[in-house]
C-alpha cells in the first residue's frame, strides 16, 4: 500500500491535472482544519448594514441577507461538511467491508443470505435510501453521515466480496491453513491485507459522492441547525435571493463543485494505479 500511494504522489506531480486536484484538496483541508488562518470574520454574526453585498476585496464571496461574510460561513461550514463525508466513508467501508469479508470467504448460504440484501439496498437509489435512513434517525449532521454511509454500503460489501473470491484460494492462503492458522487468523492475516486495496481506492473514488450526497442532505434541512453554516444549507439559503444576489448560492456551490472534482480526479488516479499494482 505504501509503495501504491508513493507511485500514486510521483504521478500527481507529474500530471498537471493530478497536481491542480492536490493543491483544491489540501486547501479545503486546511479551511476545515484551521478556519481562523483564512478569515476573520465572524460566521455567524452580521451587520445589517451589509446585507447582500457583492464580491469585493472585503468580503471576497460577498455577504448574505443578514450581512455575514459568505466566505467565512464557507470555510467555517468546511469542517462540519468535510467530517460528515468522511464519517460516511468510515461508516460504508467497515461496514461494507466486513459484510464482503463474511460473504466472500464463507460462501455457502450465508453468502447467498447477505449478498441478497446488498441487492435490495442496490435497488433503491442512494439519495431516496439516505432520505429514509436520516428521516427515521432524526436531524443533525452526524445522523445524515450515518445515513448517507448506510446507502453506500452495498457498493463497498460487492467490491470487497469481489476481491476476497480472488484471494481466498491463492497459494499463501492455502498454506497458512495448512499450517493450522484458524479461520480468523486466516482472514486478518492473509485475506484482508491482500483485499483492502480496491476498497481503498472505491473509498477515495465515492467521497466526491458523498459531499454531493450530505450536501443534499444538508440543502434540504436536514443537516446542522441555524445558524451553523454548511455547504449544503448555504446554498439553500441563497434560493430565495438569486434574483438579486447571484453570488449567494453560486459561490458556495463553485467551491463544492470543485472539491467534489478534484476528489474525483484523485480518486480515480488511486484506482488506476491500484489496477496497475496488481
Amino acid at each position: 500500500m505504501t509503495h501504491l500511494l508513493t507511485r500514486v504522489r510521483t504521478r500527481a506531480l507529474a500530471r498537471p491535472a493530478d497536481l491542480v486536484a492536490l493543491a483544491v484538496v489540501a486547501v479545503v483541508l486546511a479551511w476545515a482544519l484551521i478556519p481562523g488562518l483564512f478569515t476573520g470574520y465572524d460566521p455567524v454574526t452580521g451587520v445589517p448594514a451589509d446585507r447582500l453585498r457583492p464580491p469585493d476585496g472585503a468580503h471576497w464571496f460577498g455577504t448574505d441577507h443578514l450581512g455575514r461574510d459568505l466566505f467565512a460561513r464557507t470555510v467555517h461550514g468546511t469542517s462540519l461538511s468535510v467530517r460528515a463525508a468522511l464519517l460516511a466513508i468510515v461508516v460504508a467501508l467497515v461496514a461494507g467491508s466486513g459484510i464482503g469479508l463474511v460473504a466472500g470467504f464463507l460462501g455457502g448460504p450465508v453468502d447467498d443470505a447477505l449478498m441478497r440484501a446488498t441487492d435490495v439496498l442496490l435497488a433503491i437509489p442512494g439519495l431516496l435510501l439516505s432520505l429514509a435512513v436520516v428521516t427515521a434517525l432524526g436531524f443533525g449532521t452526524v445522523k445524515v453521515a450515518v445515513a448517507v454511509g448506510i446507502a453506500s454500503v452495498a457498493t463497498f460489501a460487492r467490491v470487497m466480496r469481489s476481491q476476497v473470491l480472488r484471494v481466498r484460494h491463492a497459494t499463501y492462503v492455502e498454506a497458512a491453513r495448512l499450517a493450522g492458522s484458524g479461520r480468523a487468523a486466516v482472514v486478518l492475516r492473509h485475506v484482508l491485507p491482500n483485499a483492502a486495496g480496491p476498497v481503498l481506492a472505491l473509498a477515495a473514488v465515492e467521497l466526491g459522492a458523498v459531499i454531493l450526497a450530505v450536501s443534499a442532505l444538508s440543502f434540504l434541512g436536514y443537516g446542522a441547525t441555524p445558524p451553523t453554516p454548511e455547504w449544503g444549507s448555504l446554498v439553500a439559503e441563497g434560493r430565495d435571493y438569486l434574483a438579486v444576489a447571484w453570488w449567494y448560492s453560486t459561490l458556495p456551490g463553485l467551491v463544492i463543485a470543485f472539491f467534489v472534482l478534484a476528489i474525483g480526479v484523485l480518486g480515480r488516479t488511486l484506482a488506476r494505479e491500484g489496477r496497475t499494482d496488481r
